[in-house]
């Protein structure tokens, strides 16, 4: 009796583990349904992408920059010193490196052997005269003895061309002492322009030529200074429309300077020549600036750097520098569209303003530029948009 008991407890006992193990079966097969039926739902339409950007819309307006380029001084004038006639130099009449203004005698050539042409000049033209008036009163009288028929026509003419030549001679006289008196004055040789004189080239007590160079003077105020800008440079096309070719150069573009070593020169000038043909080596073009320098302190042959200030650009648009993608050549940024996707745009890019960079082509106002959020971003991706600040 008591093992026909126990075989029905254990046959109870088996029968609810089997219902109890149906039911834990199919409980799971119920959330593994669920589950299916959660992943193969439809999305929910009102869900945001996940990658988010910011962007700022560009919009093009008037700019104003500030462009600076490498350069050298040059005197606005520079002339030679040379000796007009020939001698012994007797004496130096100026310091070396001191201003000298334009007339003032910087050397003299012994002058007495001008002296003596001088005097046979003056003799000659002397002679001349006296022949020449001799030649007149004949002729006065030949005339009136024509007149009244005692000489021949042969002796009228004959006197009146001895009258002639004798006025000419007396002409060449004159031009020859006038060619001897600007001999002598050349004895004194005066610096041809105010300026810095040089050295000089050749010392008192030697024999110099004609034509030989014996200091040279370089005017320093105002002073010249010589830059190139690429022909594709936005200041380029800013010189070029603003520089006259009419004479009126001193309402050219403003200009300033500043020294190697960060100093700023205290006078402004202004753009008086562009060149009008682009360099074919270089690719630049030449232009020219001029610079007040009343204290001289500007000297030729300095390296330098011109500003030209207030370089306006109308139209222009500029981006975050951060936002532009560089490769090789090519410059790309990433917008987005109304319906936030994001597209590529090419850009061909300008001069840079602070941290911005000027965009010459490739984008419009209106435009929106991804400025943040651009690591591992396809073209084509929809994106959560936000406005940079």
């Amino acid at each position: 009796m008591r093992n026909l008991l126990k075989k029905d407890s254990s046959s109870q006992l088996i029968s609810i583990s089997i219902k109890a193990a149906i039911m834990i079966v199919g409980a799971a097969m119920l959330m593994v349904i669920s589950g299916c039926s959660e992943t193969t739902a439809a999305p929910d339409e009102d869900a945001k992408p996940q990658h988010r950007v910011l962007v700022t819309e560009v919009q093009a307006t008037t700019l104003e920059l500030e462009r600076s380029f490498a350069a050298r001084t040059e005197g606005s004038m520079v002339a030679d010193v040379r000796s007009r006639v020939g001698g012994v130099l007797e004496e130096r009449h100026f310091s070396e490196g001191q201003f000298v203004e334009a007339g003032t005698v910087m050397f003299s050539i012994e002058k007495a052997p001008y002296e003596v042409d001088l005097q046979k000049a003056q003799a000659q033209l002397t002679s001349a005269e006296a022949v020449f008036n001799e030649a007149r009163r004949d002729w006065a009288r030949v005339e009136n003895l024509f007149v009244d028929g005692a000489i021949s026509a042969r002796e009228r003419d004959q006197t009146q061309s001895r009258l002639e030549s004798a006025e000419a001679d007396v002409a060449s006289a004159q031009a020859t002492l006038e060619d001897v008196k600007l001999r002598y004055n050349y004895t004194e040789i005066k610096a041809p322009i105010s300026g810095i004189a040089s050295r000089e080239s050749v010392s008192a007590g030697n024999l110099i030529r004609e034509n030989d160079t014996l200091a040279t003077i370089v005017s320093l105020d105002p002073i010249y200074v010589h830059f190139n800008v690429s022909e594709g440079d936005i200041a380029a096309g800013y010189l070029l429309r603003n520089t006259a070719i009419t004479g009126d150069s001193d309402t050219g573009p403003r200009a300033t300077l500043r020294f190697s070593d960060g100093r700023e020169h205290t006078e402004t000038g202004y753009i008086d020549y562009v060149s009008r043909v682009v360099d074919r080596e270089r690719g630049s073009i030449e232009a020219r600036a001029v610079i007040p320098n009343p204290e001289m302190n500007l000297l030729p042959g300095q390296f330098v750097r011109v500003h030209l200030p207030n370089i306006e650009v109308p139209y222009a648009i500029t981006v975050p520098q951060r936002a532009i993608i560089q490769s090789g050549r090519q410059a790309i940024v990433y917008i987005v569209d109304n319906q936030s996707i994001v597209q590529v745009r090419e850009v061909t890019l300008g001069v840079r303003v602070g941290n911005e960079q000027l965009i010459e082509q490739g984008l419009a106002s209106g435009d929106r530029v991804i400025v943040e959020g651009l690591s591992m971003l396809q073209p084509g991706t929809q994106v959560n948009v936000e406005v940079a600040e």
